[in-house]
C-alpha cells in the first residue's frame, strides 16, 4: 500500500483522563471535527462477535458539537477494540462504522496502558483487513520518528 495514501488519511487525536473518573477521557489535542470531545474507554462488556474484543470506546456528540460521525447513529460512536497480535506496542484497533459503509480505522496507542491518556490514530477509509498490516507498519515508523531522541515527545 502507498505510504502517501496512508499518510493522507491519518489523523491523530489525544485524549486524557478526566480527573476523578475511571474511564472518561477528553480530547486534548487533534481535530475537533472528527470524534466526540469525550470518549469512554473501558474493558469490553458485550458478547463476543465476529472478532475477540478486549476494550470498547463509546462516545456521544453533544448537541452543539460537530463531527464526522454526528449523523450516523443518533450521535453515538462505538467500537470494539481488538488487539493486533503482531504489533504489541498498540493497544488495538477498531472500526467506524461498517454498518454505515464508512470503514474508518482506529488504532489506539498509549504509553501508560490507557490509564491517563491515549492516542486515537484515525485512518479514513482504511478499516479493511487487508490494509491493517500496511497501516500498522506506517504507524510504527510514524511513532518512531516522534521519539524523544528526535526532540519530540512520544505520545
Amino acid at each position: 500500500m502507498n505510504t502517501e495514501f496512508i499518510r493522507a488519511s491519518h489523523h491523530v487525536l489525544t485524549y486524557e483522563l478526566k480527573e476523578g473518573t475511571k474511564s472518561s477521557f477528553y480530547l486534548k489535542e487533534g481535530n475537533v471535527n472528527l470524534l466526540p470531545q469525550r470518549l469512554s474507554f473501558m474493558p469490553y462488556s458485550g458478547k463476543e462477535g465476529k472478532r475477540k474484543a478486549y476494550f470498547e470506546i463509546n462516545g456521544t456528540y453533544k448537541l452543539n458539537e460537530v463531527g464526522k460521525y454526528y449523523t450516523l447513529n443518533k450521535r453515538i460512536v462505538h467500537t470494539k477494540i481488538t488487539s493486533v497480535e503482531s504489533y504489541p506496542s498498540f493497544v488495538g484497533w477498531g472500526e467506524i462504522d461498517e454498518r454505515f459503509n464508512v470503514y474508518d480505522l482506529l488504532i489506539i496507542h498509549s504509553t501508560n496502558n490507557c490509564k491517563h491518556s491515549f492516542q486515537v490514530h484515525l485512518f479514513i477509509g482504511m478499516a479493511k483487513v487487508n490494509y491493517l498490516v500496511s497501516v500498522c507498519n506506517y504507524l510504527l515508523t510514524f511513532l518512531n520518528n516522534k521519539s524523544p531522541k528526535n526532540g519530540l515527545l512520544k505520545g
